[in-house]
């Protein structure tokens, strides 16, 4: 049975890879983790979108299958929306954190040498304070992206799967492996570059995060155009 099926789970993880990198989902994961970024919180924000992703989409399409139905128009279309929504709140959200910031220039003396760094004031209060628990947030960003975006992987579950219900749960835990590695990789690419910029360009990680936030918005209000 599973070289019968092989070409289908070559189908589900390739589709998976790509899948993860639409722009929505690139963008959300982005722009959680604007808020602050580090290296591990990244990693982390990816790994929980993508379980949220492959949870949903694992549940709905075995429902939907073991039922005979098909996803709701008016469901897809308000999932569709509420990522435009979704984006576009993360993205005020920011600029209303990044109000909260004042960057400055702080002087720091080693004997005759003498250097400066930009901090943010958040960062120069609390730097003895240990960082609050992450919400939940990104494995709900995750679920409804899996929700609204959920047509490349269940499209060919109906001709494919002949039947079998084994045959839908391998196709659908393949292809949400394939959206969590992707995502991951993206998340290893996007916090070396955070990470790099908190060490060495203060100034520049600052200007970078209010381009997400307001990049966040613009794909936001493109995602409700295209969705109306």
């Amino acid at each position: 049975m599973i070289i019968e099926i092989l070409p289908l789970i070559f189908l589900g993880f390739s589709l998976g890879l790509m899948h993860a990198l639409d722009a929505d989902h690139v963008m959300a994961v982005t722009a959680l983790s604007n808020q602050k970024p580090s290296f591990l919180k990244t990693l982390w924000f990816s790994a929980n979108w993508a379980i949220g992703h492959g949870g949903v989409l694992l549940i709905s399409g075995v429902l939907l299958f073991g039922l005979g139905l098909s996803i709701p128009a008016s469901l897809q279309y308000f999932s569709e929306l509420s990522v435009g929504l979704l984006l576009i709140a993360i993205g005020l959200y920011s600029f209303w954190q990044f109000k909260q910031q004042k960057l400055s220039m702080t002087v720091h003396h080693h004997g005759d040498i003498q250097h400066s760094h930009w901090h943010d004031k958040q960062h120069l209060e609390n730097a003895a304070l240990k960082p609050t628990k992450d919400t939940h947030l990104p494995i709900m960003v995750g679920s409804l992206h899996g929700l609204a975006g959920s047509a490349p992987a269940l499209a060919l579950i109906p001709v494919a799967s002949q039947g079998q219900m084994s045959t839908v749960i391998i196709y659908l835990l393949v292809f949400s492996v394939g959206v969590m590695l992707s995502m991951m990789l993206f998340g290893l690419g996007l916090g070396s570059i955070q990470n790099f910029l908190k060490k060495n360009h203060q100034r520049a990680q600052y200007w970078s995060q209010l381009f997400v936030a307001t990049t966040s918005m613009l794909v936001g209000c493109f995602w409700l155009y295209k969705a109306y």
